[in-house]
């Protein structure tokens, strides 16, 4: 595949993992899609395998999938050991295998741990309940151990029978295995807990059983912690000793690892923008040489494929896990390998994926509208029959992406635009703490505009008859929403825009005196960010909120690092608050539920991120004026980022 010109001579060549021969070093690994309908594959889940082997991945690794009743967290997940999945997994390893990667079912038990709802009998290693539910699982007798090591077995064969080229244990992320492996989670006193050999000692009947029925040509992965992030639990010290332990039963083909389990250390396994790149990849070394000749897989944040080279060419890795970068594009390996890597749509570790599947939803990303689709892995636009003009008015990310989609397809397109700086609001997002990714988003979308050749008109207001002149076929509005003030008593006129007051701090980094407050009904990640930007530059940041607790609007998994740098930047909290009157230098807030009042002394500044108001107002005129309008975006109703892409990029079918 690759070829003499390509960069990533490591990392798109062959591997021997095994007894199989890898055309690259890339694997996508377990990624949770929720596509799968009641505990059974669906066309939508081997669509995306399908995908991401067809775009060049060597391995494809499927999500986890179940191998117990005792282990069903939802109807989305694959249960593996249902007679009626065969068709499903049979049909998942021809899509895939197919396209020449190799398939690997990921082998999964989640014990006493819940993402969504307790299953109807969790059971675990011990009395320790679950850190992210608080569900406290039926201690396992040894029978019960013995019934859970054979239904990993069993499914082992299941998927070997079916066409699968092997298999992943997983064996991270606080689930069973590492419940077992953990000393953490595992007190028991018998055969299974104790010292390193008895808390190893379920997953080495697992892997035994398997060797034993599938053979040694079926590839066997297991993925572990690197660190499990909690006090008493699996350091990059003990990590290495279970390495090393599994490494000498020369019976595991490849070892992957990955921090973090379902307490406080969940936003670990999926490090988002507020990461730096690969920020787990030091603990690699000593994990390796731990690993002895066993490869070894990085897995984390690894935001480029030249990233990627070179964590192989130091020596830390044999392998890479990508996910993300493969859920927002999954041609991105082909692509590269053909010299087109400006085409690969970024990564930029937003993790609204994640946020989609913690809420129970499909996966989705948003930058890749067509995930999961048939053509999802097409490289090439369809072209549209009809010659089309299309004037799209706003430069944020809905306009962005309408006008280069439709540029792609064929239309003649006119971007209007009041700044002539593209990018909208989500170029303001950009310039704040740790949302720097956002700029690969814009930057992106400004290539494929101007490559596509989207006239621009920037620097001025879009009248009805500039729009007009450019005899349209469609118009498309994407011009965005207006944060208003908050319904206050008194006081209303010396308020800030949370978004306004940031453009002033980015432009003026002087420190201000006095307490500035903040007053929260968006709980997006850019308030939060802004509010990291404000805390630089006053004595003192107070946060209000109505809501009983941040970041409705961010998964969970993001959260947890939000209270962790606001709390450390001092600011003060206060949840269950509503401001009702700006006096001056005092601020009254009530409690929405019990009405109390309190008062905050010597405030300089009070600022707002609230509910916004769609632009929409040149709609109703351009109708008037008997032209087809299309609205998107915040100007159609002020959401997410998500929302603005998708729309701008599916508008175009409606042209």
């Amino acid at each position: 595949m690759p070829q003499a010109t390509t960069p990533y001579q490591l990392l798109l060549s062959e591997f021997q993992v095994g007894s199989h021969r890898i055309r690259n070093r890339i694997a996508h690994v377990a990624t949770v899609t929720n596509f799968g309908q009641q505990n059974r594959a669906t066309d939508r889940l081997i669509n995306y395998l399908r995908a991401r082997a067809r775009g060049g991945a060597g391995i494809v690794i499927t999500e986890g999938m179940s191998v117990h009743p005792t282990s069903i967290p939802s109807p989305s997940i694959i249960a593996i050991f249902a007679d009626e999945n065969v068709d499903g997994l049979k049909r998942m390893a021809e899509a895939v295998e197919t396209e020449g990667a190799r398939l690997l079912g990921q082998l999964w038990h989640v014990g006493r741990q819940q993402l969504w709802n307790p299953v109807a009998h969790p059971v675990g290693v011990s009395e320790r309940f679950d850190a992210y539910s608080w569900t406290v699982p039926h201690v396992m007798t040894q029978d019960e151990i013995a019934a859970i090591i054979e239904s990993f077995v069993k499914s082992a064969k299941r998927l070997k029978d079916c066409g699968f080229s092997g298999a992943e244990l997983h064996g991270a992320h606080g689930y069973l295995i590492t419940q077992f492996l953990s000393p953490w989670s595992n007190n028991r006193e018998d055969d299974y807990g104790g010292d390193l050999e008895g808390r190893l000692r379920f997953l080495a009947e697992i892997v035994d059983g398997i060797r034993a029925v599938c053979g040694n040509d079926f590839l066997l992965g297991v993925k572990l912690p690197s660190d499990e992030g909690v006090q008493g639990g699996i350091d990059p010290n003990e990590a290495a000793r279970i390495a090393g332990a599994i490494a000498s039963w020369k019976k595991v083909d490849y070892i992957a690892f990955n921090p973090g389990n379902f307490s406080l250390s969940l936003e670990n396994h999926v490090p988002n923008m507020n990461f730096s790149p690969g920020p787990f990849l030091d603990l690699l070394p000593s994990l390796k040489k731990a690993a002895d000749q066993t490869p070894v897989m990085a897995i984390g944040r690894i935001v480029s494929l030249a990233h990627a080279e070179e964590v192989l060419a130091s020596g830390r890795a044999d392998l890479i896990g990508l996910s993300r970068m493969l859920v927002s594009d999954a041609a991105a390996v082909n692509k590269a390998a053909r010299g087109r890597e400006s085409d690969i749509r970024p990564c930029i570790f937003c993790n609204v994926c994640w946020g989609e599947i913690h809420a129970g939803k499909p996966i989705a990303c948003i930058h890749n509208p067509e995930l999961g689709t048939s053509g999802e892995a097409r490289e090439a636009p369809v072209k549209s029959t009809r010659a089309r003009r299309v004037a799209v008015v706003g430069t944020g990310v809905a306009g962005l992406e309408a006008a280069w989609r439709a540029a792609e397809r064929g239309a003649k397109v006119v971007l209007f635009g009041r700044s002539t700086d593209l990018g909208g609001s989500a170029a303001l997002d950009a310039r704040l703490p740790g949302r720097g990714d956002l700029a690969k988003t814009i930057a992106f979308q400004v290539d494929k505009v101007r490559a596509n050749g989207v006239e621009l008109r920037l620097g001025r207001e879009a009248s009805i008859e500039a729009i007009k002149s450019v005899v349209p076929d469609a118009v498309v509005l994407a011009t965005g929403a207006t944060m208003q003030p908050p319904p206050l008593e008194e006081g209303v006129s010396e308020s800030i825009d949370l978004r306004s007051l940031a453009r002033v701090l980015l432009a003026d980094e002087s420190r201000r005196s006095g307490t500035i407050v903040i007053f929260d009904q968006d709980h997006g990640a850019a308030t939060y960010a802004a509010v990291e930007l404000a805390a630089a530059r006053y004595e003192r940041v107070v946060l209000l909120t109505p809501r009983t607790h941040l970041g409705r609007g961010i998964p969970y998994v993001d959260v947890i690092g939000v209270y962790r740098r606001l709390y450390g930047l001092g600011v003060d909290i206060r949840t269950a608050a509503t401001p009702v009157a700006w006096l001056g230098e005092r601020l009254v807030y009530s409690n929405p539920f019990s009405g109390k009042r309190e008062t905050i002394e010597e405030v300089s500044t009070f600022a707002y991120a609230t509910p916004r108001r769609a632009a929409d107002e040149l709609a109703a005129p351009l109708r008037q004026a008997g032209l087809s309008v299309r609205l998107v975006g915040d100007c159609l109703a002020p959401r997410t980022l998500l929302a603005a892409i998708h729309e701008g990029a599916q508008v175009v079918n409606l042209l």
